[in-house]
């Protein structure tokens, strides 16, 4: 059982909110102020009792709130426990409100399912949101060698050709909660020395049929006018072979063909390459 306080006593005119949740009371806590903002000049105090997940504990709080004369909000997923409470709250004349209960009992008629009654699933969903949100900032940082600063934060740093799909898949991967840095390969130019500071099987080199990157580079320039070698199948050619002089010199990196792969083909094949392990989604 944690307790923390929300707001102060100003006064003896002060109105108490007890929250009582199995998992953090956020979800409580959220509720209860955007009922309480539609009131002018309200002095109230919420105490929130979080880990909530036994008789003794609930009762404590109770008692206390009763003392209190509180109101008692609470999120509780054990049916078990939230006909305690509002059995409790009736023989003490305790104002209560159950926001969890009623609209689960009616989600399970209407899907005809039984809860799994698991606290705190809330939080590790949103756990996994913010993983994700997270994820994404790194790689919109890390995109195309923008930084090194935070490589050793990283899940996975992909070093690849351009046009070879590196940024696509580095933000397919963020969305599913990796942290990638991606850096661009420009042959004969001098790879940034993080990039060796690291865990070095987590490094993947992109590569690609050369035939078939020329063909994507010369759409990429179709309406540009430019005399770059860029499309260029011999250059094209010393640059594909410099990808796999580089895998070869440094035997823990990973090598991934993405010719003909969409992203998430290429995403997959490049998780079960650093993590042994099929994607998990």
């Amino acid at each position: 059982m944690e307790i923390h306080t929300i707001g102060e006593d100003n006064g003896s005119d002060v109105k108490k909110v007890y929250i009582l949740s199995d998992g953090t009371g956020q979800s409580a806590i959220n509720v209860v102020r955007a009922c309480l903002i539609q009131f002018d000049n309200i002095n109230a105090k919420l105490i929130v009792y979080s880990k909530m997940d036994d008789e003794e504990k609930i009762k404590l709080a109770l008692s206390r709130a009763k003392e209190d004369k509180a109101f008692v909000a609470f999120t509780i997923a054990t049916k078990s426990l939230r006909r305690l409470i509002h059995t409790i709250c009736h023989e003490d004349n305790i104002m209560h409100h159950d926001i969890l209960g009623p609209p689960v009992e009616k989600f399970k008629i209407f899907l005809d399912s039984e809860p799994r009654e698991f606290p705190n699933l809330l939080r590790r969903l949103d756990s996994k949101y913010f993983k994700r949100i997270e994820a994404i900032d790194f790689a919109i940082e890390h995109d195309d060698g923008k930084s090194m600063k935070r490589i050793r934060e990283a899940d996975i740093v992909i070093l690849g050709l351009s046009r070879t799909s590196k940024t696509p898949t580095s933000f397919y991967l963020a969305q599913l909660g990796y942290k990638v840095v991606n850096i661009p390969l420009i042959y004969g130019m001098k790879i940034p020395e993080e990039v060796y500071s690291i865990d070095q099987n987590k490094i993947v080199c992109l590569v690609m049929d050369p035939e078939t990157l020329q063909k994507i580079r010369q759409e990429r320039l179709r309406h540009y006018k430019t005399n770059s070698d860029y499309t260029n199948i011999k250059k094209i050619l010393e640059e594909v072979e410099f990808i796999y002089e580089l895998v070869s010199k440094n035997r823990r990196w990973h090598l991934v063909d993405t010719t003909n792969k969409s992203v998430e083909e290429t995403a997959r094949e490049i998780i079960v390459k650093v993590y042994g392990r099929e994607l998990e989604l």
